[in-house]
């Protein structure tokens, strides 16, 4: 059963991860690049990120995703409840970072505030479904 959970654990980061990053580089990447750059540090023209801060906050928020859906597998409505308790998720854990940076960082713009205030029960509700989806599909529960 571990494993299983491991297994389920990995296609979400996977799957999510991709959506996420779809979001960030693809749909709304003019804004995020160009903004990012007020905020980063730059050297030679591009912004410098500490990877594995940012690989060790995925891993989080995508563990919150997966036990928040998890905790609903086997109640009377696993894809309702599983879809909101990670919307919920997505706007702790995403809506109000976009916040508190705005609040925190002096050039944090408005355009990547309003975007991770929309982000976030936008991935959260996505993740819960992919999640009792994929659970369901793997034989997780």
């Amino acid at each position: 059963m571990l494993l299983k959970y491991a297994f389920l654990w990995i296609v979400s980061f996977v799957g999510i991860s991709a959506v996420d990053a779809l979001w960030h580089l693809g749909m709304w990447g003019r804004v995020y690049r160009s903004d990012i750059r007020r905020v980063a540090l730059v050297l030679d023209g591009k912004p410098v990120f500490h990877n594995a801060s940012g690989l060790l906050s995925q891993v989080l928020v995508i563990t919150a995703f997966v036990v928040l859906a998890a905790l609903h597998f086997h109640s009377d409505a696993p894809a309702l409840k599983g879809i909101v308790s990670c919307m919920m998720g997505g706007i702790l854990g995403i809506s109000v970072y976009g916040l508190v940076n705005h609040w925190l960082i002096r050039d944090w713009s408005l355009s990547m505030t309003v975007l991770e205030v929309i982000w976030g029960p936008i991935i959260g509700a996505f993740a819960g479904f992919f999640i009792v989806w994929a659970g369901k599909f793997l034989k997780v529960y």
